[in-house]
């Protein structure tokens, strides 16, 4: 499996995690399908990805947070700092592969 498509993949494991940790489970279950669909070289899997980032209700505004109460309580910063970066790292690598730029 060439490299960077594994790097893809498992940085969409561990935003996954992220996401089921804050019950998240619709996009945990979004990112698993598509690193699934990635390892298996199916181009579809970068297409769906991307299509997840952008317009209202996007992955971009998923923001980590537990309900307490009713109330929704952040989480630690670290952890929503982290899925920030995975989730635009994952966006830059993902459009670099679907161009073609496999390595």
């Amino acid at each position: 499996m060439p490299s960077e498509i594994d790097a893809l993949a498992q940085m969409l494991d561990q935003a996954e995690a992220l996401l089921r940790s804050d019950g998240q489970v619709r996009w945990a279950e979004w990112l698993a399908k598509d690193a699934r669909l990635i390892r298996s070289l199916d181009g579809y899997g970068l297409e769906h990805l991307l299509s997840a980032y952008g317009g209202m209700g996007s992955l971009n505004d998923v923001v980590l947070q537990r309900s307490k109460g009713g109330v929704g309580v952040l989480l630690d910063v670290g952890d929503n700092e982290r899925f920030d970066t995975l989730r635009s790292e994952i966006y830059d690598l993902a459009r670099r592969l679907r161009t073609g730029e496999w390595q």
